[in-house]
């Protein structure tokens, strides 16, 4: 998997959790919308064969 599907997927976990019923899931979303978000834009790590 490269970064790009990791990050669409914490992103998407977080905002899922934010309609939890409970107490705290907002800090659990933040958290992992925050994580989604600095995996989506971090750059992937290319081989020598696909320079």
């Amino acid at each position: 998997m490269n970064n790009k599907t990791l990050g669409i997927i914490a992103i998407v976990f977080g905002s899922l959790v934010l309609y939890s019923e409970q107490e705290y899931a907002w800090i659990i979303s933040a958290i992992f919308i925050g994580i989604g978000t600095g995996i989506w834009f971090w750059k992937d790590k290319k081989s020598d064969t696909e320079k």
